[in-house]
């Protein structure tokens, strides 16, 4: 009898060149250098206590997306909806996704925190976002079937891309969702590719986990996208089955689905929003010389950056395209191109640059990255195999490298700096700041509005003043939006210019009219005009200045205090969630309010009825009650 034999062991499958596992030490390793680096936004000594402690982030616009992403975060926790009535500011407005797109990340961070201590969860939210943009270019890197030596050289030059001043300028700004959407949009590109060679569950659920935090992060973003999408399907789907096509573009539309919910406000709102104003990034002189020395590039460190990452990437994308793979080449590439084009237009277009398309700058180099990667790795390949071993081709791409780095040595000092730290954002109040918000709140009460005088010239700067409300527990006019965004913003006190005229041209019967309207008690001022014309009117007493350095002077104005225009009410309590007047009786059957009116408010009792109060001198109506007999309590709500 003849005995069974063994069927013979297969041999192992060569390692392909470039996938050692010793390259998950150097991935592991960048991962441990971008979270040291993105604790340093947060100081440079010891910076996790700036990341847990409960001072605030008042960088750019990080104070207006935490106080809006609270506000929307406590609306979809008790109605479902992003959106509501903000009482605090602008005698009441609508908080909706039309004014502070930018708040949704903060918003998502508070609803899964339970909105407890938010500026600590703000911090930490933006440091986790920061700290695992290597984990999305890896998983672009891995979809498409790179080697591991390509995932590391990727992730340096994505390092290099997001540590670079144009990037560093929108974490400091607060452009949060610009960035999640391109990480998001990086990532969910490779996807796309591996669903077209190896489709499965795991890669559907991770286009629609990506396709939702596109959508969420930056609508706009995702919809510039979609033509590249398009593109995608067209050169890939002939290829697939009907059930391809079914899961692919199901997974896409339920990704939109999933927010709906907030961008039906979005949509039906968008009346609220003023017309576009000019760029600042518009340059006067349009010429090649100029372009090229913008802001918008950086440094000259980012300009090599920049130049090398696009030489590597358009050698990238040719490779990928000579191996027969032109829809990752054209993906990426196209998608690069398209974003750099645009991100131009807004230095030299009037209407590009009023869409603020100059940010497009740095999701264009994100979108390179894979691409020049992919170019190293297949030049250093070619190079091993011409010279026969690797460190034959260390010694060659030594002396280019040497030579190079010569020639930029005045340039080593700065990426030394950017390796070693990055520039901290701005944390917590000064001296000046805090003197300020105890002596609102010892000098006001919380019986009327205080009139605050914006510097729309200077909106880069921080825009903490949104936070008064909760500092002061007072109502303002000012303070939220220097450069009026919406139509409610649009008649407040900006850089001496009063409702859009000069301080200087308001009469004194025309200031008491504007200051009961909006119930007025107190303005606080900066500028020598302003204050020189509350000076000399006879009802405004000064109370001295705010600050003990700067001249910031609070005026007391010498009138009734009540957020009743007509008929008589008490104001009990006025909050996004509801407001409350007690002891309620009306002039011939109406209670007047110096609130802005907002369709979708609603009163209980029923009987009471929430009608337009007109205003010529008021872009907004008021708010006008319509009763038959006095009430005790009346409560308003937002239902939309």
């Amino acid at each position: 009898m003849q005995a069974a034999t063994d069927p013979p062991t297969p041999a192992p499958s060569p390692v392909r060149p470039g996938d050692s596992r010793l390259w998950y030490v150097l991935f592991l390793a960048m991962l441990l250098w971008q979270g040291w680096l993105t604790l340093t936004l947060f100081g440079t000594d010891r910076p996790w206590r700036g990341v847990l402690n409960e001072q605030p982030l008042l960088s750019g616009r990080h104070p207006l997306h935490l106080y809006h992403g609270l506000l929307g975060a406590r609306a979809f926790t008790s109605q479902g909806s992003l959106s509501c009535y903000d009482p605090a500011f602008q005698a009441g407005y609508p908080k909706t996704p039309v004014f502070d797109s930018g708040s949704r990340p903060a918003e998502l961070f508070f609803v899964l925190s339970g909105g407890r201590r938010p500026a600590l969860v703000y911090k930490l939210g933006l440091a986790l976002c920061s700290a695992l943009m290597p984990a999305a270019i890896w998983l672009a890197v891995v979809s498409l079937n790179l080697s591991r030596r390509t995932t590391v050289v990727t992730t340096f030059l994505a390092l290099l891309v997001w540590w670079g001043r144009p990037c560093q300028a929108l974490l400091a700004s607060g452009d949060l969702d610009l960035l999640l959407a391109a990480l998001a949009m990086v990532a969910q590109c490779g996807l796309l590719m591996r669903f077209h060679r190896q489709p499965g569950f795991w890669v559907w659920l991770g286009l629609l986990c990506t396709g939702f935090l596109s959508w969420f992060a930056q609508p706009l973003f995702s919809v510039l996208l979609l033509p590249l999408f398009l593109l995608y399907y067209i050169r890939v789907g002939s290829r697939h089955v009907f059930l391809w096509h079914l899961a692919l573009l199901g997974g896409l539309l339920v990704a939109l689905a999933m927010n709906v919910f907030w961008l039906r406000d979005w949509i039906q709102y968008w009346w609220l929003r003023l017309p576009l104003q000019a760029s600042e990034t518009l340059l006067p002189h349009r010429t090649p010389r100029t372009v090229w020395q913008s802001e918008l590039w950086g440094e000259p460190l980012d300009r090599v950056v920049l130049l090398g990452l696009l030489g590597l990437g358009s050698i990238g994308g040719l490779l990928f395209n000579q191996r027969g793979d032109r829809a990752t080449a054209r993906l990426f590439g196209l998608g690069a191109l398209g974003l750099l084009l645009l991100a131009l237009g807004g230095l030299v277009s009037d209407l590009l640059g009023r869409l603020n398309a100059g940010l497009l700058l740095v999701p264009a180099l994100l979108l390179t990255v894979p691409l020049a990667g992919h170019a190293l790795e297949q030049g250093w390949v070619l190079l091993v195999r011409r010279t026969g071993t690797s460190w034959r081709a260390a010694l060659v791409v030594l002396v280019p490298s040497l030579t190079l780095g010569w020639f930029l040595r005045d340039d080593w000092s700065g990426l030394s700096q950017r390796a070693r730290s990055a520039t901290p954002l701005l944390l917590g109040f000064d001296d000046n700041e805090r003197d300020l918000i105890e002596h609102l709140r010892a000098s006001t009460t919380a019986e009327a509005r205080i009139l605050w005088e914006d510097r729309g010239s200077q909106t880069t700067e921080s825009r903490w003043t949104v936070l008064l409300p909760w500092l002061t527990e007072r109502a303002f006019l000012g303070g939220l939006d220097p450069r009026g965004t919406i139509e409610h913003t649009a008649g407040g006190l900006v850089d001496q210019m009063l409702g859009g005229r000069g301080i200087e041209e308001w009469t004194d019967t025309e200031l008491e009219d504007y200051c009961q309207r909006y119930n007025i008690g107190w303005v606080v001022c900066w500028s020598p005009r302003t204050i020189q014309r509350f000076a000399r009117w006879k009802k405004a007493e000064r109370c001295g200045p705010l600050t003990p350095t700067q001249n910031v002077q609070l005026f007391a104005l010498k009138r009734p205090l009540s957020f009743v225009l007509r008929g008589k009410a008490v104001l009990q309590q006025a909050d996004p969630a509801h407001i409350c007047l007690r002891d309620v009786i009306p002039d011939n059957g109406v209670v007047v309010l110096s609130m802005h009116y907002q369709e979708g408010l609603v009163a209980s009792p029923s009987r009471v009825h929430v009608e337009r109060e007109l205003d010529t001198k008021d872009l907004i109506p008021l708010i006008r009650l319509r009763v038959d007999r006095p009430v005790a309590r009346v409560t308003l709500t937002w239902d939309r």
